[in-house]
């Protein structure tokens, strides 16, 4: 039975309305989890005496006991993913406990110069920056802005000039990014021969910007390789990784008017 303009209408609307729904959620579990951050930056790792005396055994326990927390709760709601009604919440706990673990885990393992508690700040606001762009943007933005976010990072790393143990596994990391940005160069190219799809699975759909999504995959490529032979220029290569980012946002937020 074909459907009415009001019926395509109304279902357009309420898919919208979830998809909105999807990025108020995301937007106020990101905001919870940095009040929480803020918190513990303020308790333990700028705190008093006291409060790091306090905040110590409750940050050191999670640490040690989160995790098992997490698997319990994640294979219960695979065993139970039938139903619903018990899946939901397990894996909001597992979830949950997955984020304190980590946040804990950081805070702890590298309390000097509050690194830890450091990174997770910047990690939680970009996280979400991130799921916003996955439900709102085309596929193609959310992997350019993936791919973009991770070669800014690299970069930053590599211009950090660590040494020893810590600076090898920064270039480690910086070749292995390269390798993985490759890869989804080639990825994209053989699904774009494919009309978007890998077999049965459709990755792209008809109309992406596979131009843009090269460039962004190849700026990156480039820039990442730059930074590791020259890390001394890292900081410009930032701003053409920076300006390459916003740009490729500006043009996705377009096609989306």
């Amino acid at each position: 039975m074909k459907k009415s303009v009001s019926q395509k209408r109304r279902e357009k609307e309420q898919q919208e309305n979830k998809a909105l729904q999807r990025v108020l959620n995301i937007f106020l579990l990101g905001l919870a989890a940095e009040c929480f951050l803020f918190f513990v930056y303020r308790g333990y790792a700028m705190g008093t005496v006291d409060s790091v005396l306090t905040w110590d055994p409750i940050l050191r326990a999670i640490s040690q006991w989160g995790l098992l927390v997490v698997v319990i709760a994640a294979v219960a709601a695979v065993v139970l993913k039938k139903n619903r009604k018990a899946r939901v919440p397990l894996t909001w706990v597992s979830g949950v406990s997955l984020f304190l673990w980590v946040s804990s885990f950081m805070s702890v393992r590298f309390f000097n110069n509050s690194r830890g508690i450091v990174t997770m700040c910047v990690l939680v606001p970009a996280l979400t920056i991130l799921g916003i762009v996955y439900l709102l943007f085309q596929r193609e933005c959310f992997l350019s802005t993936i791919a973009l976010s991770g070669s800014i990072l690299t970069a930053w790393l590599l211009g950090l000039g660590a040494q020893g143990t810590i600076g090898i596994l920064i270039k480690v990391g910086s070749v292995m990014a390269v390798l993985i940005l490759a890869a989804l160069l080639l990825f994209s190219l053989k699904a774009q021969k494919a009309q978007g799809k890998l077999g049965e699975l459709e990755i792209f759909t008809a109309d992406c910007r596979y131009p843009v999504l090269y460039a962004a995959l190849a700026v990156g490529l480039v820039c990442i390789l730059a930074a590791l032979v020259l890390p001394a220029y890292s900081y410009y290569i930032l701003w053409v990784l920076g300006i390459a980012a916003f740009g490729e946002l500006v043009y996705f937020t377009t096609q989306l008017m």
